[in-house]
């Protein structure tokens, strides 16, 4: 038994297989304004905030040229990238099992909230949480610990004492190391076992029934 009473989910890599979708939209953004990019970087683009990817990934520095890119890549992704993904096999059970175990489920990531709600209603995920946090489309609300801290106060938490944040990247484990919080890190997603590690997860899980034996062990 881990302790644990609520437990913050990432959503990309974590819950739902998005990249596709994603990527596509990634492309969509860079290749309208003529950014050279490989498919490494695609890669390495898929989990953190976009401003954030362009900047340390790609290198672009011009703040209305990165605007712009984010203009085109949402559009694309509100007509159809967010249509994109699929449920991990083994998530729905999860979540039915840790509700039917009176534990407190949300959603903490750093897409864009009315994307987050709009894929998680579309999936028919939504009445499993109890709060879906999201970042804001500006940039006041896109890092990992400020969803987090966002997520919490939500949830009237004082403290993020009997938490777990479960995710699939470095980001996952950082904000949750910045809260003060646990973090469980999955293999089925984007970031592999050594970025988990390195970042400090406090547990690894290889599957979601591996994942709901231990909270509910």
């Amino acid at each position: 038994m881990g302790g644990y009473d609520t437990v913050f989910f990432d959503l990309d890599g974590t819950i739902t297989d998005s990249k596709p979708g994603i990527l596509k939209c990634i492309r969509h953004a860079l290749d309208a304004k003529g950014v050279p990019y490989t498919e490494e970087q695609l890669d390495q683009m898929v989990g953190p905030p976009f401003r954030v990817s362009m900047r340390d990934i790609l290198g672009v520095t011009d703040t209305a040229i990165i605007e712009d890119m984010i203009r085109l890549y949402r559009g694309e992704y509100e007509v159809s990238g967010w249509r994109d993904c699929t449920v991990y096999t083994g998530m729905r059970e999860l979540f039915a099992r840790l509700k039917e175990g009176g534990m407190r489920l949300a959603v903490a990531t750093s897409k864009p909230l009315r994307f987050t709600v709009m894929m998680l209603d579309g999936l028919e995920l939504s009445r499993y949480f109890d709060f879906i946090g999201g970042a804001e489309s500006d940039s006041s609300r896109d890092s990992k610990i400020a969803v987090i801290r966002y997520v919490m106060e939500n949830l009237g938490m004082r403290s993020p004492e009997g938490a777990l944040m479960v995710g699939d990247r470095l980001y996952d484990m950082d904000g949750a190391k910045e809260a003060g919080m646990h973090s469980a890190g999955v293999l089925w997603g984007y970031g592999g076992r050594e970025e988990l590690i390195a970042h400090g997860a406090d547990y690894l899980f290889s599957s979601p029934e591996k994942l709901g034996d231990f909270l509910l062990g």
